[in-house]
């Protein structure tokens, strides 16, 4: 026979060989909800064509369930399973928990009839809660691979395996060891891999068997370079995830499985660890006992700027260099094509950084040419003190697919060191060693997620998908909606700001003028002893984030556009009775599709005035955090609303249409969000958090900031001066907003010289040719004196609008003088010796001495990140190297200094 199943995570159920009946259930979105009396009935096919001429011994039913709990307790809700009649058990109780339970159970061939047959799944009527049922199958039980209870969770499901692995090329004798391999593949529903594959980011391949309990494995793997190995290996232990830093590195993702043609199905959690000492793995693969497998290809990241550190490097020594062609270890922390060179096939590169940091993950780029200079084998070491060191992370047989090939390495990091050193040991073939860019971060990328599909035994793949859950979120961020007190105030005190913006005065008539000055549209929290006032009268615990939403305030006006006032603790109660004369409105008849009376009987009451609309709260469906599912009942919906998984949910949904709807308001009412950025990136790049730094000015450019775009632009400089013009002309000139922002006096002297500096050294068409973009940037001559009369007028795209004539515009450069901006007393006398000591020629002291004043270097203007005199000023030219340059902007300074 063909495999029958019914499976209801998918909106629509998807069925095999079946159709199904419903009788007081009703499919819920990613389960079907059974109650008391209520039962699924599955119509199925044998045919005796099919099946040799006789009806099978004995099939196997096997599902998929769980028992809502109700309130605290885990709920009770047996069934009755019967094919045509026949019982094939009474009074069945799945174990209640926070995860679906499978349960296997023989039908016997007695049982079974040609043709059609009906198997039944009823709820008995003594239970308290429902079952919700995500799957049921029926098969032949010679292709069942599981009859049994799934047996509880076992410690190597949740510890990931470490291998001492070897490899060896076809046709040789000999295994060689390998990198150790990591392996931890979780999906919550107590099952073990098999069966493994995976590609990493740089295009290599493995393939792995393992034996029962994964003790040992074998396989075989491609290299990056298409080099083909036999691939073996022994489980050396098993880090416990509580008790392991591993649990750094771990992938972890909120799943969603089926729902591929537009609902949601069965979410779970999915942990993922694949380290096989190359680079980050983009595609998994795997089997399990049962026959089911899944594959998931991750969403790629980039490193975020928050866990860089690259920018806290003072100091980077080589074993060599090639200083005369400017080939130097400093380049190694610019973002530019220049490279390190060094002599010989073995090198080491250390790196001092300006305080201890536990970094976790690093970046190579290869360089420009040769791929025979490229490091193929290293070790990564970790000291406090530059003379006793650590190993932290080791590769072997690693190779770069191309030129400026960035690729990454992630170990799992404990112990912060503030020196780092790279011993290369073995490189591609050739005499020297080379790399382009060396990058250091506190954690590796984390994929925003993946899509892939899954598929059981007998059944057809179903979409799967998932997103990233961070492992380590820092201390009070909100990764989702908000669920302790800390966490609501600061979210409802941010959607009181943007209601009071943009709503009408007639939308908040129950507002006082006190709340209106404090930006906030709630009141003082529920004391503790209030809340607990509450749960004695309701008999139960409150779920967590409606629990927290009181501690932080107790009631909420204006939560929505249509709901004007939630209720306090203290009225707080059952729907039947809190509001006894809306509830026997709003309760439904015995209908077949959904019971409205059984809910509504046990609904919890949230909310007290809004448009015809009440906030409800099912203690019958709980999750496994223990939040209680919510609705929105209102008159003007033909039924009751979308499931949201907790208040919290419910709340930011709301928040979020009502955004989405009064959209360009939104945007238009948070003038500050800009402005905030840029204080965000100043304080930043005043630590010396270029990249950091660099990153907010953009975001707030991006919102309109044309202060935002300027200090960009100058970060930049310092740290690519070569490309500064470039920047310049598309970023700054010519638009508004900066001019605006930035004062035309400062551009003057800072954007103005900075841009003549260098489009004159890369400029090679006319001479003078590049002047006109700066406009009226650059101070007009007298009438007359120019030779053009009103001349150098300049249109939004920065061009010239008339007189542009080259002459004119060179008169204009030649005659002028960028004002100088004030510096504080200390650091203007460090200026003025660095200026005598650099006409003398001593450009080592003249630093020496720009160096030791870069600290106490501050300004009260908001404008303004660094000493650009330091770039402009002629006299600064041969001092200032590019190394130099970055060297300015990651010294934190003024009152950040350390």
């Amino acid at each position: 026979m063909r495999a029958t199943f019914a499976d209801f995570t998918i909106d629509p159920p998807r069925f095999g060989n079946g159709t199904a009946r419903y009788i007081r259930c009703h499919p819920d979105r990613d389960r079907l909800a059974i109650g008391a009396g209520g039962r699924v009935e599955l119509d199925f096919a044998l045919d005796f064509a099919l099946d040799g001429g006789e009806l099978p011994e004995q099939l196997t039913l096997t599902l998929i369930a769980r028992v809502s709990p109700l309130g605290e307790s885990l709920g009770w809700a047996p069934i009755d399973i019967t094919v045509n009649g026949h019982a094939v058990i009474s009074r069945f109780t799945v174990p209640g928990g926070a995860r679906p339970r499978e349960a296997a159970f023989a039908v016997p061939g007695e049982a079974l009839v040609a043709g059609l047959n009906t198997l039944c799944v009823r709820g008995c009527a003594e239970a308290r809660g429902l079952l919700w049922l995500y799957r049921i199958s029926v098969e032949p039980s010679r292709i069942c691979a599981r009859m049994h209870l799934m047996a509880e969770e076992r410690p190597t499901e949740a510890a990931v395996c470490a291998y001492r692995t070897e490899w060896r090329a076809p046709g040789s004798a000999e295994w060689r060891p390998a990198p150790r391999l990591l392996v931890h593949l979780d999906r919550g529903e107590g099952s073990l891999p098999v069966r493994l594959a995976w590609r990493g980011q740089d295009g290599a391949e493995a393939s792995i068997g393992f034996q029962p309990a994964m003790t040992e494995f074998y396989g075989h793997r491609r290299a990056a370079d298409g080099t083909l190995t036999e691939y073996r290996g022994v489980l050396e232990g098993r880090s416990p995830l509580r008790d392991s830093a591993l649990e750094e590195v771990m992938h972890r993702f909120r799943t969603v499985e089926g729902g591929g043609s537009g609902g949601p199905g069965l979410r779970q959690e999915l942990r993922l660890l694949i380290e096989d000492g190359g680079p980050p793995v983009e595609r998994v693969i795997w089997g399990d006992p049962s026959g089911h497998s899944g594959t998931v290809s991750l969403l790629a990241a980039e490193p975020g700027p928050e866990a860089e550190v690259t920018d806290l490097v003072t100091k980077v020594r080589a074993h060599s260099e090639f200083a005369e062609v400017g080939e130097v270890a400093e380049n190694l922390l610019h973002d530019s094509w220049h490279k390190w060179l060094g002599h010989g096939d073995r090198a080491w590169l250390e790196f001092t950084l300006r305080r201890p940091v536990a970094v976790g993950h690093y970046v190579l780029t290869s360089a420009n040419d040769v791929p025979g200079r490229d490091p193929r084998d290293w070790t990564l070491r970790g000291s406090n003190d530059g003379e006793h060191w650590v190993d932290l992370d080791s590769r072997v047989e690693e190779s770069f697919a191309h030129r400026h090939q960035p690729r990454g390495f992630t170990f799992a990091a404990t112990t912060a060191y503030r020196h780092y050193r790279l011993e290369i040991t073995r490189n591609a073939g050739e005499d020297q060693i080379q790399l382009s860019q060396v990058r250091l971060f506190t954690s590796a990328p984390q994929p925003k997620g993946f899509i892939g599909h899954y598929q059981r035994a007998g059944e057809a793949p179903t979409g799967y998908r998932g997103t990233s859950v961070s492992a380590a979120p820092e201390p009070g961020a909100v990764t989702g909606p908000p669920r302790t007190v800390e966490q609501w105030r600061s979210y409802l005190a941010e959607y009181s700001a943007t209601i009071l913006r943009v709503a009408d005065a007639d939308e908040l008539t129950e507002v006082d003028d006190g709340q209106r000055a404090a930006g906030w549209l709630g009141f003082e929290g529920a004391d503790e002893e209030s809340i607990l006032a509450l749960e004695e009268r309701l008999g139960t615990r409150l779920p967590p984030s409606y629990r927290a939403f009181l501690g932080a305030s107790d009631g909420w006006l204006n939560i929505s556009p249509f709901m004007w006032r939630m209720r306090p603790a203290k009225t707080v109660g059952w729907l039947r009775e809190a509001d006894p004369e809306t509830w026997s409105v709003i309760r439904g008849g015995e209908g077949e599709d959904w019971d409205d009376t059984a809910f509504m009987d046990r609904a919890l009451l949230v909310s007290e005035e809004g448009d015809a609309q009440h906030w409800l709260l099912d203690p019958a469906d709980v999750s496994e955090d223990g939040e209680w599912a919510a609705y929105i009942w209102a008159s003007w919906y033909p039924a009751l609303g979308d499931r949201h998984a907790s208040f919290a949910e419910l709340v930011a949904e709301e928040r979020t249409g009502f955004e989405d709807q009064l959209a360009h308001e939104v945007r238009m009412g948070r003038p500050g969000t800009a402005e905030d950025l840029v204080a965000e990136g100043r304080a930043q790049a005043l630590r010396g958090e270029v990249r950091k730094a660099m990153a907010t000015f953009e975001q707030a450019a991006v919102k309109g900031s044309g202060a935002g775009a300027y200090l960009g632009v100058i970060l930049g400089a310092f740290l690519d001066i070569s490309a500064a013009h470039h920047w310049i002309r598309t970023g700054i000139l010519g638009d508004p907003r900066v001019l605006e922002a930035i004062g035309l006096e400062q551009l003057r002297a800072e954007a103005a010289p900075l841009y003549l500096r260098c489009a004159a050294e890369e400029w090679t068409g006319a001479p003078g040719g590049y002047l006109s973009a700066l406009g009226d940037i650059l101070p007009r001559l007298p009438d007359g004196v120019d030779g053009v009369v009103g001349a150098g007028g300049v249109a939004a795209s920065g061009a010239a609008t008339e007189g542009d004539d080259t002459a004119a515009w060179m008169a204009r450069a030649a005659a002028f003088a960028p004002p100088v901006l004030p510096e504080s007393r200390t650091f203007q006398q460090a200026l003025d010796l660095a200026r005598a000591l650099a006409d003398r020629g001593a450009t080592d002291q003249s630093w020496a001495v720009i160096e030791a004043a870069l600290p106490h270097w501050q300004c009260d203007s908001p404008h303004r990140i660094a000493p650009v005199v330091l770039l402009t000023d002629p006299a600064f030219r041969e001092v200032v190297t590019p190394a130099r340059a970055r060297r300015v902007v990651t010294t934190p300074r003024g009152e950040f200094r350390e």
